[in-house]
């Protein structure tokens, strides 16, 4: 049996009230129906049995025998889905019918590994996200959160990654670009994991690019509003203290001393700010990160790896991308 072209992967946590909706937009996609995986991490709500009953054979579903997070859960699904492109899917995410149709022809540049859609809010006119990109204080940028549909938003171009809510990959790009088995990087369990396979691939010497004409629908809890600090703060200390840990592991792997010097007042702006709030306001955090001491050590050896490391295109680069939202070629200046 031929492997599908496309492999549409939903992982789930407690989502029976939302997946439904995700899973049927993925199976009305335009051009042949993509192969639709839905791995459960461990559900307490039914999401799984649900799944199963209304979709039958039309998907697969497995179950995780316990919560692996996104990083951990979704690098146990993709080891099972068999497209030669991987669409990951926010069980809260919805996509037009022709997302994939518009989005798969970018990947005729062979050099192109992710492609990011343009991610609306349900009211039709807010954006979630239109490509992400990295701070100058090693922030994650998702282009247009949670403003107004603007001009810029409807013009493609060069991104660094795309938001996990609903990311595709090029098998080829994730195979070259893990670390073992592992797509995502393990030690995150949950956020920014997206910004850093972006960060990875571009290191190896992939692309990553946006395009507006892909589009989906991301509920994000019926809207996050954008804020100095992100949302951190707003969450349990535990799922805080992931935020923040993945923030230093993805500085400890790819960053480089001359680029930190350089932005040194955005990153120690932003680390100031973030830690009188939550030392202020949230003071479990610090002991919660200081437990994950661990996963930093193996972000060094992992850092100490790549400056070995050989892939499709060659040795990986050693050094950081341009920090702040890239230029589309129409706009970048003379």
């Amino acid at each position: 049996m031929d492997s599908p072209k496309v492999s549409v992967v939903v992982l789930t946590w407690n989502s029976r009230s939302l997946v439904g909706e995700a899973v049927a937009s993925a199976l009305a996609q335009e051009g042949g129906r993509p192969e639709v995986l839905v791995a459960d991490n461990a559900s307490e709500d039914g999401t799984a049995d649900a799944v199963a009953q209304r979709f039958g054979e039309q998907v697969r579903v497995v179950r995780f025998e316990r919560n692996e997070g996104y990083a951990g859960g979704y690098n146990r699904a993709l080891a099972l889905a068999g497209g030669e492109f991987l669409l990951l899917l926010n069980p809260d995410a919805r996509l037009a019918p022709d997302f994939l149709a518009r989005a798969l022809p970018a990947f005729d540049d062979a050099r192109v590994g992710i492609v990011a859609g343009r991610l609306m809010r349900p009211d039709g006119t807010t954006v979630d996200s239109a490509g992400q990109f990295l701070a100058r204080s090693r922030k994650v940028i998702d282009r247009g959160y949670g403003a107004p549909l603007a001009a810029s938003a409807g013009r493609p171009g060069p991104v660094l990654s795309a938001c996990g809510a609903a990311a595709l990959y090029r098998r080829a790009m994730v195979d070259d670009i893990c670390d073992g088995d592992d797509f995502f990087d393990p030690d995150y369990f949950a956020f920014h994991e997206d910004l850093e396979v972006g960060w990875r691939a571009w290191r190896a010497g992939w692309s990553a690019v946006y395009v507006p004409e892909a589009t989906a629908v991301h509920l994000r809890g019926s809207g996050a509003a954008a804020g100095v600090l992100g949302r951190a703060v707003a969450r349990p200390a535990w799922l805080t203290a992931h935020i923040v840990k993945n923030r230093y592991l993805a500085m400890l792997r790819h960053d480089r001393l001359g680029a930190l010097l350089l932005d040194a007042p955005f990153v120690l702006g932003r680390d100031l700010a973030l830690w009188s709030v939550l030392l202020a306001r949230k003071p479990a955090v610090l002991k919660l990160v200081a437990g994950h001491r661990e996963a930093f050590g193996r972000a060094l050896a992992k850092r100490r790896a790549d400056a070995a490391r050989r892939g499709r295109f060659g040795p990986w680069r050693r050094a950081v991308p341009r920090r702040g939202v890239w230029p589309a070629p129409q706009e970048a200046a003379p």
